[in-house]
């Protein structure tokens, strides 16, 4: 029954190493469809539809039509009762270059919009990477321990027979008992830990649904890219530093426009009137403008600052990024390299159980040592679980801040300038 235990557990540990790299992930379809629904993702559309209408707004401009008018009825002594009228339509006139400038912030915004929400997505996607992997772990670590106890259980009723036919001490029996209920103990803890990882992606990610049974996990590999390769892929495709490098762009756009507003646009009108009712009549073209400098060269100026602070945060989102591409690549490497040592351990404890079992069968050793044994092995598979799914866990993060899985979107948008 030993023997079943430790062949069952090189089992588990080995699980799946025939099976696709990525078996054990959602497919594709699967998650992008959870990440989309994800109300961050939702908030993120509704931001990029905001920013649509608002680059109509610029287009359109701030200027609208005016209509004004009066009507006077006039008494002069000695000549009688007029009526008379004015009405005017008129409108402020972008100047020169200001229109066009309008239309570049406005494409802007929605380019800045469309990275946020792809921004989103991915950020989901990491939100949903963690919860997955936490599951998967839970998952491992239940089964690992439901294996101990149904084996530490069925070794219990073995030396309770031999007790009973005093070819074993009382000594063994209680040696047995005690494992078994550390590893129940274990198991509840467990236990408990996965239910709660599945109650935690089914309330995150209502919209996808679990495996049936727990999926297997196979053995970590080599990335296909070196370390330049993976950080260019990160830096490329992230839409967080497009993101607030197009806010710089945008902001910068918007101090040009300032300057342009130092002079302010001119009112032109059209006027109608009839005076003497109507022996007078006449049209005529208003034109009026503003002057006075101070309060636009500041505002000018206000914008000019915005700009180059925006200029500076997308500086420090860039060493951001290539800091997360450097960790991730790091981790990646590192976590690879333990799991080996973790795996290298777990064969070097698989022979010294079957030693000590070995040991135990020719009278050599008794029960206790070979549960001290089995105990110390316990420990060891699940640490190389843990290191595998780490592993894992963190070439997973590289691939998905690369854009290599799951983001429905990693290529450069369009820019909207017209």
């Amino acid at each position: 029954m030993i023997k079943k235990y430790i062949v069952a557990f090189s089992v588990l540990a080995a699980g799946g190493a025939a099976e696709a790299a990525d078996s054990f992930l959602p497919q594709s379809d699967v998650a992008q469809a959870a990440i989309g629904a994800h109300p961050v993702v939702a908030a993120a559309e509704a931001s990029l539809a905001e920013a649509e209408a608002q680059a109509r707004v610029y287009k359109a401009g701030d200027h609208d039509f005016h209509l004004s008018g009066s009507y006077i009825r006039r008494d002069v002594r000695g000549e009688g009762t007029y009526s008379e009228w004015d009405s005017t339509i008129s409108r402020a006139i972008r100047l020169p270059g200001k229109a066009k400038e309008d239309r570049k912030i406005g494409a802007l915004g929605i380019n800045v919009a469309e990275n946020a929400r792809d921004d989103a997505r991915h950020q989901v996607a990491l939100l949903l990477k963690d919860y997955w992997f936490e599951w998967l772990e839970a998952g491992a670590m239940h089964r690992i321990d439901q294996m101990a106890v149904d084996t530490y259980r069925q070794e219990l009723q073995a030396v309770e027979r031999r007790y009973e036919l005093q070819e074993a001490a009382l000594l063994e029996v209680e040696g047995v008992r005690s494992a078994l209920a550390t590893a129940a103990a274990r198991l509840q803890k467990s236990q408990a830990r996965k239910l709660e990882a599945e109650r935690a992606i089914g309330t995150m990610f209502p919209t996808m649904a679990l495996p049936a049974q727990q999926l297997d996990i196979g053995d970590p590999a080599a990335t296909e890219y070196g370390f330049d390769e993976w950080k260019n892929l990160i830096l490329t495709r992230s839409h967080e530093l497009r993101m607030a490098e197009k806010y710089a762009e945008q902001q910068m756009a918007l101090a040009r426009r300032g300057r342009l507003n130092k002079i302010a646009d001119p009112t032109i009108g059209v006027r109608f009137f009839s005076e003497r009712g109507g022996e007078e009549q006449g049209v005529g073209l208003l034109f009026s403008m503003p002057f006075g400098s101070s309060r636009r060269s500041a505002q000018s100026d206000a914008r000019r600052a915005r700009a180059l602070a925006a200029e500076a945060q997308a500086r420090q989102v860039r060493l951001m990024v290539e800091e997360v591409a450097d960790r991730d690549i790091t981790r990646a490497e590192a976590g690879l390299s333990v799991w080996q040592q973790a795996s290298a351990a777990l064969t070097a404890s698989e022979q010294v159980v079957s030693r000590a079992r070995r040991a135990v069968e020719l009278g050599e050793r008794d029960l206790v040592e070979l549960l001290r044994a089995l105990n110390a092995h316990h420990d060891v598979v699940r640490q190389e679980a843990t290191a595998r799914i780490a592993a894992h866990n963190a070439i997973t993060q590289l691939r998905i801040d690369s854009h290599e899985i799951w983001i429905a979107t990693h290529h450069d948008h369009e820019d909207h300038d017209d």
